[in-house]
């Protein structure tokens, strides 16, 4: 719930394209949402999460990952980022049921 929240927040701030972007800092533990737009402004929260693996940023459309996280019925969640121009994989946590893929959004 607290992704899915934070993802809707920064999405008001996303622009033309609800583009918001992640930032895992696995030193820190934890996950940076951000989104700005001239028009409106910028958002910048903190998620405290398990991170495996190297530091990244990438960009999606905050839409289709809300539509992924509202299919998940488990309190935790595997948010799988394969590179900044591969396919991010939601999945819960147990359950292998069910697996929501999302392309990022590649910015010039």
């Amino acid at each position: 719930d607290d992704l899915q929240n934070q993802l809707k927040q920064a999405g008001l701030f996303g622009g033309k394209i609800s583009e918001v972007k992640l930032t895992v800092q696995p030193k820190d533990n934890r996950l940076k949402i951000y989104s700005e737009s001239p028009e409106i402004g910028k958002n910048e929260s903190y998620l405290p999460v398990e991170i495996k693996g190297e530091p990244i940023e990438v960009s999606f459309n905050y839409r289709f990952l809300i539509s992924g996280l509202q299919n998940i019925r488990s309190s935790e969640v595997i948010f799988e980022l394969n590179g900044e121009e591969g396919p991010g994989v939601l999945k819960p946590v147990g359950d292998e049921s069910y697996i929501y893929i999302s392309m990022p959004i590649k910015l010039s």
